[in-house]
């Protein structure tokens, strides 16, 4: 879902504003109420087994954050979403494609108050980011897959620079998870999920100083999911 992308190209994408109504309190509650039901059932229904490592990583986040993962599977976002302590998932928003979340106003007010998902248009430039930045700023932290579509290969695509460019423009640590078998329980193109392994690799925060160019944080980003998909291939899985 969380697709992020600036793009060069001369795109139709929807125009949809963010329901800023999805940050409220009501909001906010109805995730934490349904998140059992919306989001940890289906992990434990589909997912299995599913081996998680690093999550103390994620008490290394002491403020807002960008979270980004690999992106194979629609079900990635239910499986991120389901590995964030409590504090955190209250305060996470989604990005997503406005062009395919956002094109029908009831689908896209269910995906706002479902996730805390927010419409990103595809070739939108740097005035794209102007919301995830104001997320930011006021507190939130922010899902993102980097890749901007799902790899019908497996393999991770190149990362468009979106997430980089927030994250060296406000300052703010980057949290990277490996997610490793979620295009076997919904590959791209299929309707129905199906039980499969999956495997969760999260990454130490990465931290960007002021002399950091968007390309060189972009470059660490990629090579630390790299690194976390190789950590996943020789380590002795432990399910939980």
């Amino acid at each position: 879902m969380a697709n992020v992308l600036l793009r060069n190209r001369d795109a139709s994408a929807a125009v949809a504003e963010p329901h800023r109504w999805a940050l409220s309190f009501w909001a906010r509650g109805f995730r934490r109420l349904a998140r059992p039901w919306m989001i940890s059932r289906h992990v434990r229904r589909f997912c299995s087994p599913l081996t998680v490592r690093g999550t103390e990583h994620f008490s290394e986040l002491r403020g807002p954050a960008i979270i980004i993962a690999n992106h194979t599977s629609h079900f990635d976002t239910i499986i991120a979403l389901s590995l964030l302590p409590g504090s955190l998932y209250d305060r996470t928003a989604i990005a997503a494609a406005a062009d395919r979340f956002y094109t029908e106003s009831v689908k896209g007010a269910w995906y706002s108050l479902r996730y805390n998902a927010f419409p990103i248009a595809r070739g939108g430039g740097s005035a794209a980011l102007n919301y995830s930045q104001w997320l930011l700023q006021t507190g939130r932290s922010l899902l993102i897959f980097p890749e901007g579509s799902r790899s019908r290969s497996g393999d991770l695509l190149p990362f468009h620079p979106g997430p980089a460019i927030l994250a060296v423009r406000q300052r703010v640590p980057v949290l990277p998870i490996s997610i490793q078998g979620a295009r076997n329980i919904l590959p791209p193109g299929n309707r129905w999920s199906r039980p499969a392994p999956v495997q969760i690799q999260i990454g130490a925060p990465l931290r960007f100083g002021a002399e950091e160019s968007v390309a060189t944080a972009n470059a660490k980003m990629e090579d630390a999911m790299r690194a976390l998909a190789g950590v996943e291939a020789v380590a002795e899985p432990t399910a939980v």
